[in-house]
């Protein structure tokens, strides 16, 4: 998959990108809420088996998989961000991730690559909705997740179980619909 953008384009991860994809998971706003990123890989070659498995599912438009596309600048192809979607197991609905280097936040790019893959989304599927679960902590991706266009729907606390990633017990369960 690849979507071009003014200053960014998604595209398909590749191998070249694991030493900036290291390096960006450990940054301290990344790892707050994505640690399970940085404790899976000690090392850059160590996102190769995820890379390579990722090029195999690149011709497809299934959303149900858990896909995860490379942000990257459109001059220098250089790596920033994360975007994906896929089937969140314990909801059993369609979930968009993304992470964006520290060095390129607010700059627009992530509500850009975001919004393009919500679009691409609604395109090849016949979903009705997309969802996004934010840490109650995280405000900037619930700021993100307004600007984009998600409603906020509700407060969740699981109980019986452990959200993955989390800094609270409780997270924001946003939904974003097919228009029209």
């Amino acid at each position: 998959m690849q979507i071009e953008l003014n200053e960014i384009l998604i595209r398909d991860f590749r191998r070249k990108d694991a030493e900036p994809l290291h390096s960006i998971v450990r940054e301290s706003a990344i790892v707050k809420f994505m640690k399970d990123w940085s404790e899976n890989a000690k090392n850059p070659e160590d996102f190769y088996g995820f890379i390579d498995w990722l090029q195999t599912k690149k011709a497809s438009t299934d959303i149900f998989e858990n896909k995860r596309y490379a942000i990257v600048l459109k001059k220098t192809d250089e790596l920033i961000g994360m975007v994906g979607m896929g089937l969140e197991d314990t909801l059993n609905e369609v979930e968009v991730a993304y992470f964006m280097s520290e060095k390129y936040q607010h700059r627009g790019y992530t509500k850009k690559a975001v919004t393009a893959l919500v679009n691409w989304c609604f395109q090849v599927s016949d979903v009705p909705y997309l969802i996004l679960t934010i840490d109650c902590i995280n405000t900037p991706s619930c700021k993100l997740a307004d600007s984009c266009g998600f409603e906020l729907f509700e407060k969740r606390t699981p109980i019986g179980h452990i959200q993955p990633n989390m800094g609270s017990d409780s997270y924001y369960y946003y939904r974003i619909y097919r228009k029209g």
